[in-house]
């Protein structure tokens, strides 16, 4: 029941940052996910031995960097409550060697986004990444509803990228969903070029994945292998509470309009 009652809270959030086709083909995903799942990821590589944007917040942020075990009983106190991160899967990521970026307003955690040197993480379906020595692959970028907007992503992305240079990592990678409308925004200002595109499409009863990347041959960067996951695994939600998840979150984003209309 509180994972309902923490999506209903969320709402108004998750509408503001997508459309409603966006919302409709999210949830009709979910819906096929006892016969079918599918993904499609934007691929996007860092060259840090170029030099890189300026983070764009006008805000002041201090950013703090954890990871190893002297850093997991503070990782832990301040990250539990972004992105409903359980104690475990902090654990999990820091016994690999993962540091994580930790943005505070008035030492208050806001937002976090984590870097991994480890080859092996898994993008989805039985496909995972393969890093090299130089590189390291940027994931779990979360931000604060309250603090959204606000650009804080930039800085988080702008600090990692600064760290991977201290540990004389070439380039930084990064899987971006296309249903991720937050995440992308950074790549759009930015202008980022997509390295590639990438395609899982599985079909559950018969236990076939097809696999497809466009702009550069799917073997560059991935291995047909199960890999290590991010976090702990999560109940998903039935298809009556999705669809009713889906219609209230339409509803509450018509209501918006019209209310802006009327303003105007």
């Amino acid at each position: 029941m509180k994972p309902v009652l923490r999506e209903v809270r969320r709402f108004p959030e998750f509408v503001r940052w997508r459309n409603p086709l966006l919302i409709l083909l999210m949830v009709l995903r979910e819906t096929l996910r006892p016969f079918m799942y599918w993904y499609i990821f934007d691929i996007f590589e860092t060259d840090l031995r170029l030099p890189g944007p300026e983070p764009y917040s006008k805000e002041s942020f201090e950013v703090r960097i954890y990871g190893g075990n002297k850093d997991l009983k503070r990782a832990v106190e301040d990250l539990t409550c972004l992105d409903d991160l359980l104690p475990a899967d902090i654990e999990l990521r820091f016994s690999r060697g993962d540091v994580v970026a930790v943005a505070y307003a008035a030492d208050e955690a806001v937002g976090c986004m984590w870097l991994t040197f480890s080859t092996g993480m898994e993008l989805g379906l039985g496909t995972s990444w393969i890093l090299e020595a130089t590189e390291a692959l940027r994931y779990g970028a979360f931000v604060r509803p309250d603090w959204r907007g606000r650009a804080l992503h930039s800085v988080l992305n702008n600090t990692l990228n600064r760290y991977a240079q201290q540990r004389r990592i070439l380039r930084t990678l990064s899987g971006i969903s296309v249903f991720n409308s937050q995440s992308r925004r950074l790549h759009k200002r930015f202008r980022s070029a997509r390295a590639m595109r990438v395609f899982l499409f599985r079909v559950r009863g018969v236990k076939w994945t097809y696999r497809k990347a466009l702009g550069a041959p799917l073997e560059s960067r991935f291995a047909v292998a199960p890999g290590f996951q991010s976090r702990s695994a999560r109940s998903p939600m039935d298809a009556h509470r999705l669809w009713k998840i889906a219609a209230q979150l339409l509803s509450f984003q018509t209501s918006r309009r019209r209310e802006s209309g009327t303003r105007s």
